[in-house]
């Protein structure tokens, strides 16, 4: 039953924010790089998320490899969801900004449209399922501006 219920809040918050980013989207010129003025995730609660890196940390948001950037993909910040990380990964890129977001899963997940990392990647080294939502180009996530 647990394993059921977890699936579906997981499945409930991948269409919730599929919704939330197609909004967000729709909303910005094509060539923008603004993904608006906030990003909420929508659970069985209305939650903004922070959209730059001090705003997570000081909302409770753990960077889970410190000053690390995994390739493609950008800093991982989790939020802790009692003795387990919650489901959202935040993704940020070198300059603090939010540029994606992952939804997470221990438990196997189809695909397409999940991705099963059997060896995880840095700062989270274990085999789990990813779907991931960019506000920008994943190519350039650890391209440091200056």
């Amino acid at each position: 039953m647990f394993r059921s219920t977890r699936l579906f809040w997981i499945m409930l918050s991948t269409l919730l924010l599929v919704v939330i980013i197609a909004g967000c989207s729709a909303a910005a010129p094509a060539k923008s790089t603004s993904i608006g003025d906030r990003v909420a995730a929508t659970y069985g609660s209305f939650d903004n998320l922070p959209l730059t890196e001090k705003d997570a940390l000081a909302q409770g948001w753990i960077d889970v490899d410190p000053g690390q950037c995994v390739p493609n993909m950008g800093r991982h910040f989790i939020k802790m969801a009692g003795q387990q990380p919650g489901p959202l990964i935040l993704l940020f890129n070198p300059q603090g900004k939010l540029i994606g977001v992952e939804l997470e899963s221990l438990t196997e997940q189809p695909a397409p449209p999940w991705e099963r990392l059997e060896q995880g990647h840095p700062g989270m080294e274990f085999e789990h399922w990813t779907i991931h939502f960019w506000f920008s180009d994943p190519n350039e996530a650890c391209v440091a501006v200056g």
